[in-house]
């Protein structure tokens, strides 16, 4: 049930988009720890001046942390992207035995009933996760990355985005049953669905008269 975005639709898909570039200094750093840990190298730059989030140096396992930091931004905020371009896992093989309005009745009432109270949760108890991380100065003990509440913080705010990104679709899937639109996609797919089985009914037949001939 994907139609053109809304500017609200892509502006919530913006972050999710964004992030998506640091797919590459993620294989980087995957290949650079692989290499430093082949060759016995833990300390990588030693700057001596402590640097926010970085530490005083870059080791290995600010490369292993910086991973997993670009891992969860990915997903949490990659989520929102692929759940606008409708790219989420769904249960197909029970969708397709329903209407396009019976979907996006369900599609709606997930929206509303369970991916928005879940939002609603996470917000909340992911906003505490971080004001703790942030009060204690939570961070790596091993010469890792010096800020978790960073990456503890993008929880309640990918949340709420995928919160309002609930609302959004709900709406605009309200939006296209009481305009009619599912109707004429579905009408238009069965007449599809209807010529081309003609056309096949037809070419068989051509093809049992030849052989008959």
């Amino acid at each position: 049930m994907t139609s053109k975005p809304s500017i609200g639709q892509s502006l919530l898909c913006l972050p999710g988009k964004l992030i998506s570039w640091l797919i590459l200094p993620l294989g980087l750093s995957i290949i650079a720890s692989v290499v430093a840990a082949k060759l016995g190298i833990s300390t990588l730059v030693d700057w001596g001046v402590r640097l926010p989030v970085f530490g005083t140096a870059l080791t290995v396992n600010s490369l292993v942390d910086l991973q997993w930091y670009i891992f969860a931004l990915i997903v949490l905020f990659g989520g929102i992207w692929a759940y606008f371009e409708d790219r989420h896992v769904t249960v197909d093989f029970m969708a397709l035995n329903m209407s396009r309005r019976t979907r996006a009745a369900i599609s709606i009432f997930g929206d509303i009933f369970l991916l928005l109270p879940l939002c609603i949760v996470m917000g909340w108890y992911g906003t505490h996760f971080a004001l703790v991380a942030w009060q204690t100065g939570e961070g790596s003990i091993q010469g890792g990355l010096t800020a978790h509440w960073l990456i503890k913080g993008a929880l309640p705010v990918s949340f709420v985005l995928l919160g309002i990104s609930a609302i959004v679709h709900a709406i605009s899937v309200i939006g296209q049953l009481r305009r009619g639109d599912l109707d004429q996609v579905e009408t238009h797919h069965d007449h599809s669905l209807g010529t081309i089985t003609q056309q096949r009914a037809e070419q068989s037949s051509q093809t049992e008269l030849r052989n008959d001939s």
